[in-house]
């Protein structure tokens, strides 16, 4: 019996960015026996433990972006032991995910609107538009696998569909539209509408499984992501100085040592 035959895939992720899908991720991958996808720079970094030919940043973008037939799209979690996806750019391809996967449970993770138009604000919208700027993008082209995920997002409707509602005072009412989408989209047999405080129960409930002797988890919070994008700022400078510091030696050590 192939692999494929035997996979299961349990947890389809519709939730917005900055519902707490973070901490969703690191719950289901508790729960769950493989692995949960969420775009971050830990995941687009190739390791040993999956598959690097079929988790290429090509592949994301012929499944993500372009489309790949329903065989070809299971196949890609199969082979990298995927059982579970949330956040950009799995909620794009969710009813595709539903068709493929027709026995996984639909996860959408939600929290009070203005609050998460406050958490984009603070977060994705007040930093993501200057990682292409200078000096910011001395850090993608130090960090590889950050740039994949920072194309994965500028090419993903729906999180450049946050990014402009929430930029345009019109976020409360895009997150609300967005779940009654997902509302009249998705069986409510199959549904499980979750806010990451209600904890472990309602998502082992839905899920059939026990509660963890543990604390749910609780990460990416806002001042976290804020620290992550101003270590980002103080390693882009940092490589400047050093560039520049590097240049000026160079420089001097040829002009003293070798007449030039």
């Amino acid at each position: 019996m192939s692999a494929s035959s035997n996979f299961k895939f349990y947890v389809i992720g519709v939730g917005l960015s900055r519902t707490g899908t973070l901490s969703t991720k690191a719950a289901l991958e508790i729960l769950l026996p493989g692995r949960c996808m969420h775009v971050l720079p830990t995941e687009l970094t190739i390791k040993k433990s999956i598959n690097a030919e079929k988790f290429a940043p090509k592949n994301l973008k012929e499944i993500f972006e372009k489309g790949v037939s329903d065989e070809e799209f299971k196949q890609y979690f199969v082979d990298n032991n995927i059982v579970a996806g949330v956040d950009v750019p799995f909620y794009s391809i969710y009813q595709q995910a539903m068709r493929v996967f027709p026995d996984a449970l639909v996860l959408l993770t939600v929290r009070d609107p203005e609050a998460w138009v406050k958490s984009v604000k603070n977060t994705l919208s007040e930093n993501m538009g200057t990682l292409r700027k200078f000096p910011s993008f001395l850090y993608l082209w130090f960090r590889p696998a950050f740039c994949r995920v920072v194309n994965v997002l500028d090419g993903n409707p729906v999180f450049q569909g946050i990014l402009t509602n929430v930029n345009n005072g019109n976020g409360v009412n895009y997150f609300n539209n967005y779940v009654e989408e997902i509302k009249a989209t998705v069986p409510s047999k199959r549904l499980l509408i979750f806010n990451v405080k209600d904890g472990w129960k309602p998502l082992c409930d839905a899920l059939d499984l026990p509660i963890p002797d543990e604390d749910f988890p609780r990460v990416n919070d806002t001042v976290s992501m804020q620290f992550r994008f101003t270590c980002i700022k103080i390693i882009s400078w940092g490589l400047l100085i050093i560039g520049v510091v590097l240049h000026i030696l160079v420089g001097y050590v040829l002009k003293k040592y070798l007449n030039w």
